[in-house]
């Protein structure tokens, strides 16, 4: 439902930003991967103390990510190669980021805290999975509270206020339920699916 109402909404913005990379001839695996790039930014800058700035570098990561896939819609392209680099980069650049607070945690004696950057990698890392497991098996499994977006929303927010420790213990829990929602959609759907064959 965000992502649905940030297309719509930011379309305004988005669709100019990237009509100048069009103009550049800068293709969206490019711009894919300058986001990907600032979100190593991102991680250095939470290692470094700098976590405020963090949350100013990961929003402009953010408008990359935003922008590759508007570029792609405006270029009429869908290549699978495309969407598999996006995912890949996009899953790595959550991973670093977590990485990062978790660094901190550990420099800082907390084990706790690194055991809640664990999980919330952990989970985030199960929302994707179970999304692609089920489409391996035939199911579009796209319900949850904790999606990507959700789970940026929440990093944001933590990184500008300095509340790492919040945002990880907020991203598990919307994670975590979002998980446990995608397997029960996953059972009701395949349990249908099994019943329909054998009346047929």
């Amino acid at each position: 439902m965000i992502t649905e109402w940030g297309r719509r909404n930011l379309k305004v913005i988005l669709e100019p930003i990237a009509g100048m990379f069009r103009a550049l001839h800068i293709t969206p695996n490019v711009i894919t991967l300058l986001g990907f790039l600032l979100n190593l930014v991102v991680a250095y800058l939470i290692i470094i103390d700098k976590i405020p700035w963090a949350g100013v570098v990961f929003l402009i990561a953010a408008g990359a990510d935003a922008i590759d896939g508007t570029l792609a819609r405006q270029l009429g392209v869908r290549n699978k190669f495309g969407a598999f680099w996006d995912s890949t980069l996009d899953r790595l650049s959550e991973a670093f980021v977590i990485m990062a607070m978790g660094y901190v945690f550990a420099m800082q004696g907390e084990p706790l805290y690194v055991m809640a950057a664990f999980l919330a990698l952990i989970a985030s890392f199960l929302v994707s999975y179970t999304r692609a497991r089920g489409e391996g098996l035939g199911v579009n499994v796209k319900v949850g509270v904790g999606t990507r977006v959700e789970r940026f929303i929440v990093t944001a927010i933590a990184l500008l206020f300095n509340q790492i420790l919040i945002g990880l213990v907020v991203i598990i829990a919307l994670a975590g339920v979002t998980v446990l929602q995608r397997m029960w959609a996953v059972y009701k759907i395949t349990h249908a699916m099994a019943a329909q064959e054998a009346a047929e």
